[in-house]
């Protein structure tokens, strides 16, 4: 099973997600930073994970232009949906649901929520006051590590063929 996880960053964090659910997926995975490309052949590819990050509420533009640009070869596949975000008290399913079309929800064999993480150091100015100004996490936001095993085994167990040897259990 080939699988393509396309996902848009902007500070590192869902670049970060997807490199280690690349690793719990294992073989015969491409990613792809869906801002640095605008041409895509999915139809090489099983299984399509798209994710990214949520900022003021909204997914970057990237991922819903390459969503709403590919809808049809996209449901024609096996897919994924996952979404970063800083904030732990957020609604999870309400965020995906802003993220994505319904369409795409709906066909989706899995969706995760996979946390996120503060980088001080790629952040402008701007971000940095705002981020500041936003003091109101109650918590220090992490990565979901767990989060993302569990989705790539969702993955594999709704979408495996006798090709595709699973996610890989990091203990």
């Amino acid at each position: 099973m080939k699988t393509l996880i396309a996902y848009s960053t902007t500070l590192g964090c869902t670049e970060q997600c997807a490199s280690k659910l690349k690793e719990d997926i294992g073989e015969d995975v491409e990613m792809v930073r869906i801002s640095r490309r605008r041409r895509f052949n999915l139809q090489q590819y099983d299984t399509i994970i798209v994710g990214g990050s949520i900022h003021e509420g909204m997914i970057q533009r990237s991922v819903h232009k390459f969503c709403d640009s590919n809808l049809a070869v996209l449901m024609q596949k096996q897919i994924g949906l996952f979404i970063c975000c800083m904030d732990s008290d957020a609604n999870e399913q309400e965020l995906i649901a802003q993220a994505f079309p319904d369409q795409l929800i709906e066909h989706a064999l899995a969706s995760g929520f996979f946390g996120g993480e503060l980088n001080i150091k790629k952040m402008n100015l701007l971000q940095k006051i705002m981020t500041r100004k936003a003091a109101r996490l109650k918590k220090e936001p992490d990565i979901d590590f767990e989060r993302i095993l569990e989705f790539a085994r969702k993955i594999y167990e709704l979408g495996s063929d006798d090709n595709f040897e699973g996610p890989i259990v990091h203990m």
